[in-house]
């Protein structure tokens, strides 16, 4: 630096100075100016070299970084994502419409996120999620008749329809290594957040098993995780309670979920996973009734290439719940009547196919079509379709904006579907009575004005 400003200093003085200079022929006053100006580039040279030297030790450039908290406990980010959407939903069972039926704007997740990393080693996350609790209630059938009767109970007491702020995932986090991180708490579980990422429009839709109540998106107990051959290989595995995050009670014993993915090359990815235990269902209560195990079988296969995301799931599930043969509601646990009544033993499987083309940065259009069957051994009609179809806008990085229709129909039988206005569910379908020869059915549509924003 002494040196660019000494060079610098001499050609500004020059540049001036030999005009002086070209004026005078008395050559040695030509020579007392130069003398005098290589005294006065000493001095300047002497100048700089004294500020260098008492210049703080400490000093540095500005931060880039928008805040930061160096007092010895680590670094803390907070961030926000958000799922909303405006349109109308008609619901129809045996052609009369049903709650949710109705036009209006609704809120399906509002995430405040709060990550906290101590060291390289240590972590941990706080993740609350928001929803609407009022009075639930269900339809039971008193008299299959005919005629068939039926009256309404609460399944469970709210807050008077409020909305309130619950944690979804509360985890402590050591990171040993890539291969393998181990989490404590209620943290992300293995399978669902996996389809997510392959489906990638989570806020237009859950994925089938969430929906449908197969599996749930974080659990608390203990999960570890990882990757090897730089994420050639990855996987998850979980010992949790049972209940899902909405419920952290304890149970009798422990479930197990886990999941492995592969990506050959970085377009494609595999998937298979598994889960086995009783959903948090077993106390001392009902230990000595008789109970059933559930478990859970999936497949999924994700590509993303050349604009296209292209990719499917399939589930095989025993013991959730099962469906009345009188009736066809498929609301009864799998795992417990919480008598000496035996459960119904019932299995389910179904598939979910998706595809999205990104024509740009900001335009894409989407689609995807599910089928499943909840009640194959008890009834065996009973079926569920659903699709979407939609264009999306991307004005910005973390905005999306789209356009979306909803199709959904349930035969022979009810089903209660997760994922409605306001965080909760609504039922699709009609309950009839097989002794009388009525068939149920109901339809389900929706067009609507979804987005989805973070930061």
């Amino acid at each position: 630096m002494n040196k660019a400003l000494i060079a610098g200093a001499v050609a500004l003085t020059f540049s001036f100075g030999t005009p002086v200079m070209a004026q005078s022929s008395d050559a040695a006053a030509a020579q007392a100016q130069i003398d005098a100006l290589k005294q006065q580039l000493n001095q300047l040279e002497s100048t700089v070299d004294s500020l260098k030297t008492n210049a703080p030790a400490d000093h540095k450039e500005p931060s880039k970084v928008l805040m930061e908290v160096d007092n010895g406990n680590g670094s803390t980010t907070v961030g926000l994502q958000s799922f909303m959407d405006f349109g109308n939903i008609s619901n129809q069972q045996n052609g009369v419409d049903v709650a949710p039926s109705a036009t209006g704007f609704d809120i399906k997740r509002f995430y405040l996120i709060v990550d906290h990393k101590f060291d390289n080693v240590w972590a941990a996350n706080l993740t609350t999620d928001a929803e609407y609790l009022t009075d639930k209630t269900t339809t039971v059938v008193t008299s299959v008749g005919p005629p068939l009767k039926t009256t309404t109970v609460t399944t469970s007491a709210g807050s008077g329809g409020v909305t309130e702020v619950f944690i979804k995932k509360l985890y402590l986090q050591a990171t040993l290594s890539d291969a393998f991180v181990v989490h404590a708490g209620s943290y992300t579980s293995p399978w669902a957040p996996f389809v997510e990422s392959l489906y990638g429009n989570r806020y237009i839709e859950k994925t089938q098993t969430d929906r449908l109540g197969y599996a749930n998106t974080a659990d608390w107990g203990l999960n570890a995780s990882g990757k090897l051959g730089g994420g050639l290989f990855t996987y998850s595995a979980s010992v949790v309670n049972g209940g899902g995050f909405k419920n952290p009670s304890r149970s009798k014993y422990v479930d197990y979920e886990g999941r492995v993915g592969v990506s050959p090359v970085s377009w494609l990815t595999f998937g298979a996973g598994f889960y086995s235990g009783h959903l948090g269902q077993i106390n001392t209560a009902n230990l000595n009734f008789p109970r059933n195990s559930a478990s859970r079988w999936d497949l999924a296969l994700g590509v993303h290439a050349a604009g296209f995301r292209i990719g499917g799931e399939y589930f095989n599930a025993k013991n959730y719940k099962s469906a009345s043969p009188t009736t066809g509601v498929y609301s009864a646990s799998g795992i417990t009547s919480n008598s000496s009544t035996a459960p119904l033993s019932d299995t389910a499987d179904g598939y979910s196919l998706w595809s999205s083309y990104d024509f740009n940065e900001q335009w894409s259009v989407f689609g995807r079509y599910d089928s499943a069957k909840p009640s194959k051994d008890v009834v065996s009609t009973l079926k569920d379709t659903y699709f979407n179809v939609g264009v999306d806008l991307k004005p910005r990085k973390n905005l999306d904006l789209a356009l979306v229709y909803k199709n959904e129909k349930v035969e022979n039988g009810q089903l209660s579907v997760s994922g409605a206005d306001a965080n909760g569910s609504y039922t699709i379908g009609g309950t009839g009575s097989s002794t009388n020869g009525l068939t149920t059915e109901g339809k389900f549509s929706e067009v609507g004005l979804y987005s989805q924003f973070s930061f």
